[in-house]
């Protein structure tokens, strides 16, 4: 069942996004997020649509979700400086999967643990250097938050995807749209 708490989250996501769009446009004005759908969300959704060439409706369908959220990665990835974290399993396919046990999969639970603050889809995951259906499932939705294949797996695009927004959200990387006021 999706909860009000549930709903608030991503609306919160998406005027993070649409915040982090306007900045970048050097929007006068820019949304301030705060969960609620209300007349400067929907005029946001509308500019961002209108400038896309989607179907202007004010709504945050798939199709604008999805289109809003690639642009956001966009601008993320351009803020970012080269990866401060650069880990990758010993081994020789890099990958870690259900079953593997050790520090590799610990740092790779300390990732997971520092994207759960700023993504509401991603779950916590007790840190017991297990691969676990808990590290599964976590590795799961934050490769879907990163538009990688959903397999649970952690290979290297998930490695990277990882180690690059935990970089840009613990000081390696310039994000001045996050520290801008609000």
């Amino acid at each position: 069942m999706y909860s009000e708490a549930q709903r608030r989250a991503h609306i919160f996501d998406l005027q993070t996004f649409l915040r982090r769009i306007q900045l970048d446009q050097a929007h006068v004005h820019p949304l301030v997020p705060d969960g609620i759908f209300g007349p400067e969300t929907a005029a946001a959704v509308r500019d961002f649509q209108r400038r896309n060439g989607l179907l202007v409706t004010g709504t945050a369908g798939y199709e604008t979700w999805t289109a809003i959220y690639q642009a956001y990665l966009l601008l993320l990835l351009g803020d970012t400086l080269p990866a401060a974290v650069s880990f990758s399993p010993a081994g020789s396919d890099g990958q870690l999967a259900a079953g593997d046990k050790g520090p590799s999969v610990l740092v790779l639970q300390l990732l997971l643990s520092s994207a759960v603050p700023h993504f509401s889809s991603v779950t916590p995951v007790p840190l017991t250097g297990e691969y676990d259906r808990a590290t599964a499932d976590a590795v799961r939705l934050a490769q879907g938050v990163f538009l990688l294949p959903q397999n649970g797996v952690t290979d290297r695009a998930t490695w990277e995807a990882l180690a690059l927004f935990h970089n840009s959200f613990f000081g390696r990387t310039p994000l001045p749209w996050l520290l801008a006021e609000l």
